[in-house]
């Protein structure tokens, strides 16, 4: 059995339903799992910021996208976001995941 990750990925809210889109294409070998989508702001460096607004507030609205995948297959997922939008800035990032389940059921 391989080990579980969560790919985190933070990206412009102008790419969120191409990324999506893309998820879901590789939805079966994530093994069916839903993933979370959430609104939030990014801070950092200007060259992240698209507008003067945003260069002044110091921060910008992003969209965070968390997934769980199987160690084995989320390669191929950051290669296949890589491939289908060549030139996007998305930040990513893999974690372990300990345990995971869904009470209630």
């Amino acid at each position: 059995m391989s080990a579980t990750l969560c790919l985190t990925l933070l990206l412009s809210q102008t790419l969120e339903e191409e990324v999506i889109d893309i998820l879901l294409l590789h939805y079966p070998e994530q093994g069916g799992r839903p993933f979370i989508t959430t609104t939030v702001d990014g801070h950092g460096t200007a060259g992240h910021m698209s507008s003067a607004n945003e260069q002044v507030r110091g921060r910008t609205a992003r969209t965070r996208i968390d997934i769980l995948v199987e160690a084995e297959h989320a390669t191929s997922l950051i290669n296949s976001l890589r491939d289908k939008m060549p030139g996007a800035v998305i930040d990513w990032w893999l974690a372990p995941v300990i345990d995971s389940g869904t009470l209630g059921l």
